[in-house]
């Protein structure tokens, strides 16, 4: 991805999370120079589209600095379900389905849907 900047989640909070240890370019440990570096990215971005299409927000509804920390947390846990292959994480989502640990975070936050 090109821009990280739009991410709400960064690549140095998913890789602690997720304990990736993806490999850093030496300059700082939150510059990454890893082959896996454009499929982490592309996750976040998957991840993050997913649990903002869960709560019908905008993209533009929350900046890094600003979004929730259960947001975060539900961006993770997307990333994970991706990442790691676990559909258990993804399954039931745009259901509603209570037993998704996504929507368990997030449902309080979630605007109705309209009829």
């Amino acid at each position: 991805m090109d821009s990280p900047a739009l991410f709400l989640v960064s690549v140095a909070q998913v890789n602690a999370a997720c304990r990736l240890d993806l490999a850093t370019d030496g300059a700082s440990p939150l510059s990454f120079a890893d082959d896996r570096l454009a499929d982490v990215e592309l996750k976040i971005a998957q991840a993050q589209d997913a649990v903002l299409d869960y709560l019908k927000a905008g993209s533009d509804e929350w900046t890094a600095e600003t979004v929730p920390v259960r947001v975060t947390a539900a961006i993770i846990l997307a990333f994970q379900g991706l990442y790691d292959d676990k559909p258990d994480l993804l399954a039931g989502l745009y259901d509603n389905e209570r037993t998704n640990p996504i929507v368990g975070l997030l449902q309080r936050m979630r605007n109705p849907a309209v009829a």
